[in-house]
């Protein structure tokens, strides 16, 4: 028996292309505790590596993949751990997720968890990507803004500018 695939492929494009609208915040706010909770699993995220399209924003993963492209051969770039955890190694527990929605297609996740122990807190900026959430933007205590950081680790890393 032959069957066609064509109402599958409807019902998954309708699905890519339907926006993201505010009352999707359950959504994001699944989207945001799967990251931390991915943690607790092993062999835990590789967000910056075979995840990335699933985690962040086209516009952040060019920025990732820029600045680590600028860095001098040797060298570590302005994004020397996950950002999602802020952290290199990680024991995550007591993850506490908010997601609230400013427009539509854009949300704003405030994480609190602890790294072994550690109190720690991320606020995500998120964005509808062909329907999916995505990160943005992360921010926390000290970075203000990854994007912002990638930026200027570029123009740093520019050739005559800064670096020998």
């Amino acid at each position: 028996m032959k069957r066609s695939l064509a109402p599958l492929a409807g019902a998954l494009l309708l699905a890519l292309t339907t926006p993201v609208r505010a009352q999707d915040l359950p959504a994001a706010q699944t989207f945001v505790t799967g990251l931390y909770t991915a943690y607790q699993r092993q062999p835990g995220p590789d967000y910056l590596g075979r995840q990335i399209a699933q985690v962040f924003a086209p516009d952040l993963i060019a920025l990732i993949r820029r600045e680590a492209a600028t860095v001098p051969k040797g060298e570590v770039g302005a994004l020397d751990g996950d950002p999602i955890c802020d952290c290199q190694d990680w024991l995550i527990t007591n993850i506490g997720v908010k997601v609230s929605g400013t427009d539509r297609g854009v949300a704003v996740g405030e994480v609190r968890f602890q790294n072994a122990g550690q109190p720690r807190s991320v606020r995500l900026d998120l964005v509808a990507v062909q329907g999916r959430w995505r990160v943005a933007d992360v921010h926390t205590q000290d970075t203000p803004s990854l994007a912002k950081l990638l930026r200027d680790s570029i123009a740093q890393n520019a050739p005559g500018r800064g670096r020998p």
